[in-house]
């Protein structure tokens, strides 16, 4: 059994982008939803956090996309914990290589930060990209917008 992973990846913030490389085995509590939009994603991340959070987290939630975030992509959303509770679908978050840099600041400058990340990566030239990964440090019902902290990550 793998020891428990917070998915703290760094206790600083990752001021430019780094070359990372994810654990194997952190063992998650997650939930799926197949060919949505961003348009959807309030009311997903509303629900579904509320509904994990009783699995007994022991560090941020994440939101992981799979496919083209600009059409449908299928996402996967959860926390990491220390063991799959009864009722609760179980998972490994992503591991292998990514590309980070964290998002500081309200969600509204994602978007920018997303860009520069994602042109980074093309000028890298890493290879393609597996899925998208957004890891929430620090929590939006106690941090305020102008605190909150992002981890992007491209795993590749």
């Amino acid at each position: 059994m793998n020891s428990p992973t917070p998915l703290i990846l760094s206790e600083q913030p990752l001021t430019v982008p780094a070359l990372l490389a994810l654990p194997d085995g952190v063992t998650t509590v997650m939930k799926h939803w197949p060919a949505v939009t961003l348009a959807e994603l309030p009311a997903l991340f509303d629900a579904g956090y509320t509904e994990l959070a009783a699995a007994a987290p022991i560090g941020p939630g994440f939101a992981v996309y799979t496919g083209d975030v600009s059409a449908t992509f299928d996402l996967h959303i959860g926390f990491p914990v220390a063991m799959i509770p009864d009722g609760f679908i179980g998972s490994d978050f992503p591991s292998g290589p990514a590309l980070a840099v964290s998002h500081l600041g309200g969600y509204d400058g994602l978007s920018a930060t997303w860009q520069q990340l994602t042109g980074d990566f093309a000028g890298r030239q890493l290879g393609p990209p597996r899925q998208l990964v957004e890891i929430y440090v620090t929590d939006p019902s106690v941090t305020a917008a102008g605190d909150l902290r992002t981890d992007l990550l491209i795993c590749y």
